[in-house]
């Protein structure tokens, strides 16, 4: 190859590096407007559509959901009833590593509830781990594991995996 040659396939390949690393944030961030608007069972499938179709979650203090069956049980009645008082998933910014078809990303997210006075208070705050791997061409979260950040070590082991995510 030559040197104009090697430069545009260096190039490309980082286009697609950012490509990736944006489209994983999209999800990612996607992730509250969607929960939050999961009012019904359609949108919860909605939901539970941003997994692979065996794919985990791993809420710290409640429950493992797996599957999509069941991770559409995540936005089930309770919820409903939730996000018609009022509430608010606010993921923070994550740091994103790819690997070919496969990312792990860390995040925190705050979720805010309703007080039914007009003000809002943080109900949880959490560490996240998302594993997202390309699945017939989008990215999909495989596994997420959320802890909250209540001194719980878990959530600060989890956390520093930054070490090795942000290399």
């Amino acid at each position: 190859m030559s040197a104009i040659e090697d430069r545009l396939a260096a190039l490309e390949q980082e286009v697609q590096s950012l490509r990736d690393q944006a489209a994983i944030q999209q999800l990612i961030l996607g992730y509250g407007p969607l929960v939050d608007t999961a009012t019904t069972p359609d949108r919860a499938r909605k939901v539970a559509e941003l997994w692979t179709q065996h794919g985990t979650y791993d809420v710290g203090g409640m429950r493992l959901f797996a599957g999509r069956e069941e991770l559409s049980e995540l936005c089930g009645e309770p919820h409903f009833q939730q996000a018609a008082q009022g509430i608010c998933h606010v993921m923070g910014a994550p740091v994103v590593t790819v690997t070919g078809d496969e990312a792990v990303a860390l995040n925190y997210s705050c979720v805010f509830c309703h007080d039914g006075d007009g003000d809002f208070f943080a109900w949880r705050v959490s560490a996240n781990r998302w594993d997202i791997v390309r699945h017939e061409g989008r990215w999909k979260v495989a596994r997420r594991v959320n802890r909250p950040m209540n001194g719980n070590p878990d959530a600060l082991s989890l956390l520093r995996q930054i070490d090795v995510i942000a290399g």
